[in-house]
């Protein structure tokens, strides 16, 4: 991460040579100076807009509205999921609206569940005597929400003149296939289920905005969590909540409910909230949490041998990662089956030049193990390689001399 943090302050430009497309522009949106539903929704891509093809999970009718009252001849095609289609969004758009088949049978005969998580738009627009195809991809979701309060992230791209069409985009993915994804929606069903998905999402919303914060403390050697609410502001009917990876500890939602005996590596300011079939993740704010600690602890939990130890430190240290994968399932074969002490004495002179290598390329990389060192149980560490490591620390101290 402090790399890639690196490399973004030397980047001017992306280089788009030998790609489709001639220009790109990014817009963050739901934090402040960056106004999504402005800038991106109604100044880009509604600006001179024709023919649309639409993929969003979730749907608001007024942003599908104003999408297909620009130009209102040209085609507009929607892909969503079900539950999202409406009798309203398929009369809005034109050239259909589609959904994800229920199984899809893929290439090796299996049915698999499909679901839909891409936002992506297509959009042709006019630029005085000539159009231009563009697209747009991201996490903004076709809603007011997405558009206008959430944090998210567009990607806009440019295609070059006459280098994709509104046609093209759409046969490729609405077509007579096998392996075709989709399938039109002619109708609604009248349902009263809706109705009911409705009641249960404003109940959760009012358990969340119930929910104040969180407490941990330590007690006899694990930890307990006191979740704090206003009892006023509870729904009529049971909400159910427990920390999330701690499904056996589902309570019913209430003030002062607290979680016992909660260990180190599990304690999370997330959790899994619940009303009959709905659920949803919720971050409550925590005091008291042991940040550090608990790092160590979900660390330990991960590289409790010396194989994975090992493993770890050649992953921090390698720029070549498919090597890295084939060498990390070897050792961890040769580690499983006990193989005598001239294994180690490879393990140790593969780390040494590994690590020499970086000291050269990447220093700091090498003062990292620091960290990676003070965070492992000692019983993990290899036997010498402390001494190995304080050598480096020590030439490293010298070079910076200089």
């Amino acid at each position: 991460m402090h790399s890639i943090c690196k490399d973004i302050d030397y980047i001017e430009r992306f280089d788009l040579t030998d790609s489709p497309f001639e220009d790109y522009e990014f817009f963050p949106m739901g934090i402040p100076g960056y106004d999504g539903y402005t800038k991106c929704f109604e100044q880009s891509m509604l600006n001179h807009a024709a023919e649309m093809l639409v993929i969003s999970p979730f749907l608001d009718k007024n942003i599908l509205k104003q999408m297909v009252s620009c130009s209102p001849g040209a085609k507009k095609t929607l892909i969503t999921r079900h539950d999202s289609v409406t009798k309203e969004a398929i009369k809005l758009f034109n050239d259909g609206v589609y959904t994800p088949k229920e199984v899809l049978t893929d290439k090796v005969e299996k049915d698999v569940v499909v679901d839909l998580h891409e936002k992506v738009y297509f959009i042709r627009r006019y630029d005085g005597n000539s159009s231009y195809n563009h697209l747009y991809l991201g996490s903004t979701n076709a809603t007011m929400n997405g558009f206008g309060r959430n944090v998210e992230f567009l990607l806009h791209l440019k295609f070059v003149p006459y280098k994709f069409s509104y046609e093209k985009c759409r046969s490729e993915l609405i077509n007579d296939s096998k392996e075709c994804m989709f399938e039109q929606v002619i109708s609604v069903p009248e349902e009263d289920g809706g109705k009911e998905d409705v009641t249960n999402e404003l109940m959760l919303r009012q358990a969340i905005s119930a929910i104040l914060q969180a407490q941990v403390r330590f007690n006899d050697g694990s930890y307990t969590i006191t979740i704090q609410c206003q009892t006023n502001r509870m729904p009529s009917e049971p909400v159910f909540l427990y920390p999330l990876g701690c499904d056996g500890k589902e309570q019913v939602l209430a003030d002062g409910l607290i979680f016992k005996d909660i260990p180190l590596d599990s304690l999370t300011e997330f959790y899994t909230i619940r009303i009959r079939d709905l659920r949803r993740l919720i971050k409550i704010h925590t005091e008291g949490m042991p940040t550090d600690e608990r790092d160590k602890a979900i660390f330990r939990s991960f590289i409790n041998t010396k194989g994975k130890f090992i493993n770890y430190l050649a992953f921090m240290l390698t720029d070549e990662v498919e090597q890295y994968i084939l060498e990390s399932q070897q050792l961890e074969k040769e580690l499983a089956n006990d193989k005598t002490s001239s294994l180690e004495q490879q393990i140790s002179t593969s780390l040494y030049e590994d690590m020499v290598k970086m000291a050269y390329k990447d220093p700091d990389r090498i003062a990292s193990i620091r960290q990676i060192v003070e965070k492992a149980d000692e019983t993990v560490i290899p036997d010498h390689f402390m001494e190995m490591y304080k050598t480096f620390e020590n030439v490293l101290k010298q070079i910076k001399r200089l």
